[in-house]
């Protein structure tokens, strides 16, 4: 079994180069859906729809990840995504394209990252060995922010003169320069000595991850925490473009918001990656939880640029830190033929709150706020967030603030929560 620590360097850097084209054009669809529509809610259904095929296939891609060759896996998903991607542009450059066949798009899209994001941490641990896994999959989680520093800058430079059509071109070719070489690196793979399971008992196979969870309580109750944490997360998140763009009115300052919240992220993991080694991770994941739910509220409140500049950075500085940890912990505890159906049913569980989370989201943004909370009959609303264009999305922040914090100290009230700290110091003592 190949254990060289610059394999997943490389690895994880032809990552990066292909996931850079793809932020690009996530950007760049975020842009044109909002410029057509003028409303939140089309932008969140396409996260919506992303999660979807794992809300409701997970067991079975989870099942795909163990008994397909991890680096097969790994090709597929990328490449799915790529035509899926270029498909998703094609619609939207047409002069009246209509928004349903660009969700489906978007849900067969969602089935192939979840099929690549279940191989690629499967196949960590069998590339380094168990002290090594809080850094490499610090450095996993460093990818998505580096892609998002460049990207802004890229796109904003890119979209005006070539339009979306030429950001594709952009992503089509960092696609083929990182999946084209990750197809010759030599990815190391489990063996597989049982024989494949008859096909009567494929449900039983499916949920063999659940199973694993049900016996290991605290594993579940973090599970149960990261779902909410996903619930709180992704939808407001997801709302950062039309708040920029209605707080400050221009894309130029978006590109430097988005450039400062993926800043954030990328020095978080960057120092995650530097420090390597974590002995107490759950005390990292929770005092990480602490600083990003203060800074949603902060971030609410925010009406100047370089206030809301400081509030993103400080709100993403512990995010890929906190999954890394999380993903640390997981890949210690789940034996190496169950990790694919375990991390696609962890994707599965948050999937569950992350479509509730847009669902609920935009709909609040656009109109439901209004109502019961007039903000000429509310002074202090007007105190608290300010009046005009963007101030009930910044309330959406504020009370995301608090109830992330609460999610986070009712789980860390659990004694067996607290004692994977223990555990894994005496694994690593």
């Amino acid at each position: 079994m190949c254990r060289s620590i610059r394999l997943p360097y490389f690895f994880f850097t032809l990552q990066g180069i292909s996931m850079m084209g793809s932020r690009m054009t996530s950007i760049a669809i975020g842009i044109r859906l909002f410029h057509e529509t003028g409303q939140a809610t089309p932008l969140l259904l396409l996260p919506l729809f992303n999660e979807l095929p794992l809300l409701f296939f997970g067991s079975w891609i989870g099942i795909a990840a163990d008994r397909l060759k991890r680096k097969t896996a790994i090709i597929a998903g990328d490449t799915g995504q790529a035509v899926c991607t270029a498909l998703l542009v094609f619609c939207l450059v047409s002069e009246h394209f209509p928004l349903w066949p660009i969700y489906g798009i978007a849900a067969l899209q969602g089935l192939f990252m979840a099929l690549q994001s279940s191989a690629t941490s499967a196949v960590i641990p069998l590339m380094v060995r168990d002290d090594e896994l809080d850094r490499v999959n610090s450095m996993k989680e460093l990818l998505f922010p580096l892609a998002g520093v460049i990207a802004p800058s890229l796109t904003g430079m890119l979209y005006e003169p070539y339009g979306i059509a030429g950001i594709l071109v952009v992503d089509l070719t960092t696609f083929l320069i990182g999946t084209g070489v990750i197809a010759f690196l030599p990815l190391p793979e489990m063996k597989r000595d049982e024989p494949q399971q008859e096909e009567n008992r494929l449900w039983s196979e499916a949920v063999q991850g659940y199973r694993f969870l049900w016996k290991q309580k605290p594993l579940l109750h973090l599970f149960l925490y990261f779902g909410w944490w996903n619930f709180i997360l992704n939808g407001p998140l997801e709302l950062a473009i039309p708040y920029f763009l209605q707080r400050t009115g221009g894309t130029d300052t978006l590109s430097v918001l988005l450039a400062a919240m993926n800043a954030g992220a990328l020095t978080g993991a960057a120092a995650a990656v530097w420090w390597g080694h974590f002995r107490y991770k759950i005390r990292f994941i929770f005092a990480g939880s602490i600083l990003t739910s203060s800074m949603f509220v902060l971030l609410g409140m925010s009406r100047h640029t370089g206030m809301m500049g400081a509030a993103l950075f400080l709100l993403m500085l512990p995010l890929a830190m906190t999954g890394a940890l999380f993903h640390s912990i997981l890949q210690r505890k789940t034996p190496l033929a169950l990790q694919g159906r375990v991390f696609a049913a962890y994707g599965q569980l948050c999937a569950v709150m992350a479509p509730l989370s847009f669902l609920v989201t935009g709909p609040l943004a656009d109109r439901w706020l209004e109502t019961p909370l007039p903000m000429e009959k509310q002074p202090w609303l007007r105190m608290l967030i300010g009046y005009g264009a963007g101030s009930w999305i910044g309330f959406i922040f504020v009370v995301s603030g608090f109830l992330l914090l609460a999610g986070a100290l009712w789980t860390l009230s659990s004694r067996e929560v607290r004692r994977l700290d223990a555990e894994t110091a005496e694994i690593n003592s």
